[in-house]
Parts: structure tokens; C-alpha cells; sequence
């Protein structure tokens, strides 16, 4: 039999304590820290302190640090007395970007490249705006308005005798002013009609054209900085004597590919100032077009039908003075309907 102390915990001894398997006296020496705290442990030669940046990068060219060409703004500037501090800085940033080092020319061979990508794009959007649909659907309808309203026109159509001009006028009359008006009314009020339900398209056109030139504008001054930046390394490279044969024609290469990227630059500069115009005055064009087709139906037409309608009634009574009060305004109603539409015919 086995003894009934099997199932009783087993017997503390006196004053005993939990077993610790990694006593304080089995923990590792601590490492005393250097004398100097701040200065990192050199295990081979001897400390040296870090060379100071300098307030530019360094740049290598084959292993070697390349010197940076010496430029300014008042270098840039003395080259081009016409060029703008904003032109000047552009090129500096060009100049100081452009590697002369490099075996492959590639600074200079793509050197200007993307902004006459840009004048493609940008052309290809101006020809897109002048052969809207839109645009050339607004001025059919202008033009045929405008014939209409000159058919209208109060001097002829209300004209007297007396003295050699105004017989002429009168013998060009039409016999029924009435008559003429209420067949051309209706085909004036259709024409307004279409000309406002196309108004959002044109506003929307106008906004386009303001944009593309904007953005010429801005591919010019780019352009500028460019052209100011190759010029001043076309001069940099042909005032350097270096004693490498080798190198001295590296350069030279360089300077002779500048030269041509610079010409085509100007080229192309040239053609976005021409661009500019165009679009300045294409851009005129259709946003007069814009406005004449917003307010033609709902403030100019009512206006102009209520004194044609009162010039009739005039004239039907036969009464001078009520006449010549009632022409008056029709006249000046008429020109400022004529000169609107006359401004939108006078585009490039």
C-alpha cells in the first residue's frame, strides 16, 4: 500500500525561497564606455573630420568633379540688353543644368527639344479652334444676320426725296417698308435664335483659344530663356583653351550643335510671336461672336423690333415730326446691331 502522503504537496523547508536559474552574480560585466562618449570607436587609422558641403552640388563627370561654368544674371543680361531678370534667371537655370561632359551630347543634342514639342501640340490646338464647327456654325448664321439687317436698313428703307442723295435712297426704297419687315423679321428672330442656342458652345471655344494663348505666351518666355542660355555656351566653349586636343574638339562639337539647336530655337520662336497674334485676334473674334450671340435674342432684337415697329406706324401716318423722333433711335439701335456683327466678320 502506498503511503497517503503521495497526494500532499511536498514539504517547504524552512526559510527556503524560489529557485533563480541565472543568479545577479551569472550577469555579464557591463562595458565601460569610452573616455569620449561623443566620438565613434575607429578601428583602423585614425579619425578624420567630414569635408564640408559646399553651397552647390558636386558634380562628376568620368570620376572627376566637373567646375561649374562661371554665370550670372548680370552675365546673361550684358549678352542681351533686351532680356527680362525673370528671362535671365530661366537661362542661368539652364545653363547651370547643361553637362558639356557628357560623351554623348545629350544636353545638347535634346537641348531646347521638349518646348518645340510643346509649339506642335500647341499648334495642333489653335488649327482645331479655327476649324471648329462650332465657330463656323456661328458665323454662317452671323453672316446671313447680317445680310438681313442690312436689307433692313432704316436710311433706305425709310428713305425721302429731297436733294440728290436722299432721291437716290428713295428711288432704292422698297414700295412696302411693312411688307419687307414682316417677311424679314421672322428670319431675323431664326437666326438670333439659333445664334443663342449655340452661345455656350462659343463660350466654351473662347475659353479655349484664351488658354492656348496663354500658354504660347508662356512657350515664349521659355523659349527666350533658352536661346540667351545657348548663346552664352556657344561663347563659353569657343573662349576655352584647354590642353587636351581631344577634349578641346569634344567642346568644340558641342558648340557647333549649339549653334544649330539655338537657330532652330529662334525658328521656332518666331512662328509661337506670329501664333500669339493670331490667336490674339482670332480669340477677339469669337468671343465678340460669344457676346453678340448671348444678348442678340433677349436684349438687342425686342429693342430694335419695338422702335422698327413704332417707325412703321410713323411712316404710315405720314406725320414728319413723329418720323424723324421714331428713326432716331431705330438708326442707333440698327448701327450698334450692325457694328457687333461686323466686328465678328472682321477676323483674319
Amino acid at each position: 500500500m502506498t503511503s497517503g502522503k503521495a497526494d500532499e504537496p511536498p514539504e517547504k523547508k524552512p526559510g527556503g525561497s524560489p529557485r533563480v536559474l541565472f543568479p545577479e552574480s551569472a550577469a555579464p560585466q557591463a562595458v565601460a564606455a569610452p573616455k569620449d562618449g561623443n566620438q565613434p570607436k575607429i578601428l583602423f587609422g585614425a579619425p578624420r573630420a567630414p569635408t564640408p558641403k559646399g553651397d552647390r552640388p558636386r558634380v562628376l563627370a568620368a570620376g572627376e568633379v566637373r567646375q561649374r561654368i562661371s554665370c550670372g544674371v548680370a552675365d546673361l543680361q550684358g549678352m542681351d540688353a533686351n532680356a527680362t531678370e525673370a528671362v535671365a534667371k530661366a537661362a542661368l537655370r539652364i545653363v547651370d543644368s547643361t553637362n558639356l561632359d557628357d560623351h554623348y551630347f545629350d544636353d545638347v543634342v535634346r537641348f531646347g527639344a521638349p518646348l518645340q514639342t510643346e509649339h506642335g501640340r500647341l499648334a495642333e490646338s489653335e488649327l482645331k479652334i479655327v476649324g471648329s464647327e462650332v465657330v463656323a456654325e456661328g458665323r454662317r448664321f452671323a453672316a446671313e444676320l447680317l445680310q438681313c439687317l442690312m436689307d433692313l436698313d432704316p436710311e433706305r428703307v425709310f428713305a425721302v426725296r429731297g436733294g440728290f442723295l436722299n432721291t437716290v435712297k428713295a428711288l432704292a426704297a422698297p414700295r412696302d417698308p411693312a411688307g419687307l419687315f414682316s417677311r424679314l423679321y421672322p428670319e431675323v428672330r431664326a437666326l438670333a435664335t439659333e445664334l443663342n442656342a449655340l452661345a455656350p458652345e462659343i463660350v466654351a471655344v473662347a475659353k479655349q483659344v484664351r488658354a492656348v494663348g496663354k500658354a504660347y505666351k508662356s512657350l515664349s518666355n521659355n523659349l527666350a530663356g533658352h536661346i540667351l542660355a545657348g548663346r552664352f555656351l556657344v561663347h563659353h566653349i569657343d573662349s576655352l583653351q584647354l590642353p587636351d586636343r581631344e577634349r578641346q574638339a569634344h567642346y568644340a562639337s558641342q558648340s557647333e550643335a549649339l549653334e544649330t539647336r539655338t537657330s532652330s530655337l529662334s525658328a521656332t520662336k518666331t512662328t509661337v510671336e506670329m501664333s500669339i497674334w493670331t490667336v490674339a485676334a482670332v480669340s477677339q473674334e469669337i468671343e465678340a461672336l460669344a457676346r453678340l450671340a448671348e444678348g442678340l435674342l433677349q436684349e438687342d432684337l425686342p429693342a430694335w423690333h419695338a422702335a422698327y415697329s413704332a417707325a412703321l406706324t410713323a411712316a404710315r401716318t405720314a406725320q414728319s415730326a413723329e418720323q424723324a423722333s421714331t428713326r432716331v433711335p431705330l438708326r442707333d439701335l440698327h448701327t450698334r446691331i450692325l457694328g457687333k456683327l461686323k466686328l465678328e466678320r472682321n477676323r483674319p
